[in-house]
């Protein structure tokens, strides 16, 4: 699967957040780019570089080699963008929502018909937590109504089916 720079950008936004993504746009193409490097060409503070950095490694997004200075007697680590992660990441994000989309549609079958909202749309709760606040709404203080979810039901469905046929 081939990912377009537009695509990947949104996938790697999705997964570790678009702060990261000048720095990947810098490391595409590239190999071995020292840290300090970076951080002068797209004109970022180190420590704010190496935490977007390691995000990125442990989204497997990119690899790294260290090396010790042998000047200043420190090591410098030097990174690598790992294109052929953006798969991984993207069927790890896919394999996400999906399991949130099945907990979610679980609680509303689970619930269905007991979940209650406010007039002015501020909250919708579930019955247990509709009792505590004495059906009125924790925001405003209006009156809370019943919901009937199936619509909701409907839709979850809908989208678990197609996340899973995209699967």
């Amino acid at each position: 699967m081939r990912f377009t720079t537009k695509k990947a950008n949104e996938l790697i936004e999705e997964a570790v957040g678009g702060d990261t993504i000048p720095i990947v746009n810098f490391l595409r193409g590239k190999k071995n780019i020292s840290e300090f490097v970076i951080a002068e060409k797209t004109k970022t503070e180190i420590h704010i570089i190496r935490n977007a950095l390691y995000r990125l490694h442990n989204a497997n997004l990119v690899d790294y080699k260290r090396k010790k200075d042998s000047k200043k007697g420190y090591y410098i680590s030097y990174w690598t963008f790992n294109q052929k992660a953006l798969k991984d990441v993207s069927r790890r994000l896919q394999v996400n929502k999906l399991h949130k989309l099945q907990e979610r549609l679980e609680k509303e079958e689970k619930n269905a018909g007991c979940f209650f909202l406010c007039s002015n749309a501020c909250v919708r709760l579930d019955f247990e937590q509709g009792t505590v606040n004495e059906f009125k709404c924790p925001e405003c203080g209006s009156l809370l109504t019943q919901q009937d979810n199936a619509r909701t039901i409907e839709f979850l469905r809908e989208q678990i089916k197609e996340l899973s046929a995209k699967a």
